[in-house]
């Protein structure tokens, strides 16, 4: 029994060392859940007008005509038991990092590519709906297509209509923000046999190391020229110093759209290590079900850009003394206890 308890004890210590050391290496991370949204408490519902080229759909698909005038009705049901106030927007349909195509951001700048935009041929008649409540109420948007330029294919767009915080916070000083909401499609084309999809073709703009909610990231910016909305898509890239093939960073997404005459950032993380200046290689491709493109781009980064982004980020690798001490520790603790044990069972054999 005692010949046991000399063999277990070392072993279960040093077990519990090396766990340890472990934990100390690799620490655990503990991801809460958030907890669930409440519910908007009210709804949206498209009024169907005659020019409507699908009506199996519950959003704007429009046939128009130069000079043409009309008003689009979305109606709004507050099902909540007070007042509702809700912020009504006409915007362009844009595509974010994650390559989803997204309606509500407004003032986008909008490419070169795209002569005509829905916030130039939509405007919104009131931009603060407000609804009685257990009531409806009703947000118009004026629309008015141009003589000229014509709308090439489709433009793509969206009614974005969201909950406002209660005029409570006028009062306190503090400005109305708006919440969660609905975005309701808007498609404007002059020519109805316009595919809604298509991959004519992408180009690559430009690439630039930025901040993204305190990451620092390569984004290399994917335009889609042309009127009609990328789906399928797979991109991937990575970042490597000129003149070597290790990469610093790569990245890559799939299943993604893009919207027309849009850009899609697709970013590469740089993650917790720090950027360093010097000149450095994109080599990044974009699939579609049918197509391809490779796309290549040499960059440099400044000292004062390497050192503004290692400053501003949030996302740093420190590791504190304490840290590196404890470590040290350890791996002499262990050293001796293996050295121990193994000196015990040595001895203990030689003793029969």
């Amino acid at each position: 029994m005692n010949k046991y308890k000399v063999k277990v004890i070392p072993i279960l210590f040093l077990s519990g060392v090396l766990l340890l050391l472990f934990n100390l290496l690799f620490p655990l991370s503990v991801l809460a859940n958030e907890d669930v949204q409440q519910a908007a408490g009210f709804t949206v519902k498209t009024k169907i007008p005659e020019n409507q080229i699908d009506t199996r759909i519950n959003y704007f698909y429009l046939h128009v005509n130069p000079g043409d005038e009309q008003t689009l009705e979305v109606e709004i049901s507050n099902n909540t038991d007070k007042k509702q106030s809700y912020k009504v927007q006409a915007n362009q349909a844009v595509t974010n990092s994650n390559a989803l195509v997204v309606y509500d951001q407004p003032d986008v700048p909008v490419d070169k590519s795209l002569a005509v935009s829905i916030p130039d041929i939509a405007k919104v008649e009131e931009k603060k709906v407000t609804v009685d409540a257990k009531s409806k109420g009703t947000a118009r948007i004026h629309l008015k297509i141009p003589q000229e330029p014509a709308i090439n294919g489709i433009l793509l767009g969206g009614i974005h209509i969201s909950l406002m915080e209660s005029d409570d916070a006028e009062s306190k000083g503090t400005s109305v923000s708006s919440t969660y909401g609905y975005a309701i499609g808007l498609i404007v084309t002059e020519t109805p046999e316009s595919p809604l999809y298509g991959e004519t073709g992408v180009e690559l703009k430009s690439v630039e190391p930025v901040l993204d909610y305190g990451s620092k990231v390569l984004q290399a910016n994917i335009l889609n020229p042309n009127p009609e909305i990328m789906k399928d898509v797979s991109a991937s890239g990575s970042i490597s110093k000129k003149g070597r093939n290790d990469k610093v960073a790569s990245s890559s997404l799939k299943d993604g759209k893009i919207a027309p005459n849009s850009v899609l950032p697709f970013q590469i993380d740089w993650g917790k290590q720090d950027v360093e200046a010097g000149t450095y290689v994109f080599n990044g491709q974009l699939k579609t079900e049918n197509q391809s493109w490779k796309f290549q781009k040499e960059f440099t980064i400044s000292k004062e850009t390497a050192d503004k982004l290692n400053k501003e980020s949030a996302f740093k690798l420190v590791v504190p003394q304490w840290w590196t001490t404890t470590f040290y520790i350890m791996c002499v603790l262990t050293v001796l206890l293996f050295i121990l044990l193994t000196g015990r069972m040595v001895i203990q054999k030689r003793r029969g």
